[in-house]
């Protein structure tokens, strides 16, 4: 009964897969050595991957000082994210504002454009006022993901920034040409 087994189940198998499978008995042993051909020895899929991570995730925030107020590039100290891209393909990174203006609490100045909150990838450098369209921001190649800092700094006015509390959404997107 056995052997009738064995012999259905080699039948199961595909014919590509029986045919390429071999045993033969060497020496006084019995024993087989099987050899086996494949053609494709190893097949992966490697999809295309991207991870892109923004922390803090939800808020921003900083507070105006006396000696912020109509500086041209925003407080000195306005707010960090960190953002972190991993992937196995170059990418982009763009960022604007979610809206023209800026919303206020009862008070404040209402017409405060999006242009208030410029971004820099160094404390120190050069800062970009935000728009409502997509601006780019970082662009990198494939690897682990090394953290990238953005400073956020809010330009505030003495004429037109009444006391409140001012916020501005942002929407930073990734793409991978």
């Amino acid at each position: 009964m056995k052997p009738v087994l064995l012999i259905s189940l080699i039948t199961l198998l595909p014919a590509s897969v029986a045919a390429q499978t071999v045993c033969t008995v060497a020496g006084s042993s019995g024993k087989c050595s099987p050899t086996i051909s494949m053609s494709s020895p190893a097949t992966m899929t490697n999809p295309a991957l991207l991870s892109f991570t923004v922390s803090p995730s939800s808020t921003l925030s900083a507070t105006a000082t006396m000696t912020d107020m109509d500086v041209v590039d925003g407080m000195t100290t306005g707010s960090i994210a960190t953002v972190t891209v991993q992937g196995n393909r170059t990418w982009a990174i763009a960022v604007k504002g979610n809206s023209a203006l800026w919303s206020a609490t009862a008070g404040g100045w209402t017409t405060k454009p999006v242009s208030d909150l410029h971004w820099s990838l160094t404390p120190t450098g050069v800062y970009t006022a935000l728009s409502t369209t997509n601006g780019a921001m970082v662009s990198g190649s494939p690897g682990a993901g090394t953290p990238t800092n953005v400073y956020f700094r809010p330009v505030v006015h003495w004429l037109t920034d009444k006391p409140a509390v001012y916020t501005m959404g942002i929407t930073l997107t990734i793409t991978a040409p």
